[in-house]
């Protein structure tokens, strides 16, 4: 069930907690979170294949899939973002990541060549912008990995630590 972090009625925050049953599936959650502002969404680590239908369910309320204009990654391992072939097949989406990973990402996605929809972070951050909301990506080298990131919400004041 998504849990809503904030809502204004223009700016909504979700989080994701209760996609797999972790015992039941054998699989790993981690922390995914939606960022929707004007029909246009990101979503915050999106996790792996166990997790894939329930979040694009869960995320329609707020954006459709079409409306995904990015996937934020905070680093580069699987149950971070395995699912990430799929999100490429049912969105339009761009994967924002290190720069330090965008030539590991290719990793998760198979048949196509999707090189074209991964750009870098570079090491010092970003503006990242979602509708009429621009989101930072503040650098957390070595908080988890080597080129890690967290991501600031200014207008909810988040921020999404991975």
């Amino acid at each position: 069930m998504p849990v809503e972090l904030y809502n204004d009625g223009k700016h909504v925050c979700v989080a994701f907690y209760d996609l797999v049953d972790e015992e039941r599936d054998h699989a790993v959650q981690c922390n995914q979170f939606l960022i929707a502002n004007n029909k246009h969404g990101a979503l915050i680590d999106p996790g792996g294949n166990m997790t894939y239908n329930d979040l694009l369910m869960a995320m329609q309320k707020y954006v459709p899939s079409r409306g995904l204009d990015y996937i934020l990654a905070s680093h580069a391992d699987p149950d971070i973002l395995a699912s990430l072939n799929k999100w490429m097949v049912a969105s339009h989406c761009k994967v924002m990541i290190s720069q330090l990973w965008t030539r590991f990402v290719p990793h998760f996605t198979s048949g196509k060549d999707y090189s074209e929809r991964i750009s870098g972070i570079p090491d010092t951050g970003m503006i990242i912008p979602i509708g009429d909301c621009q989101l930072k990506a503040v650098p957390a080298h070595f908080l988890h990995s080597e080129g890690n990131f967290q991501f600031y919400d200014p207008i909810s004041k988040i921020l999404f630590s991975g």
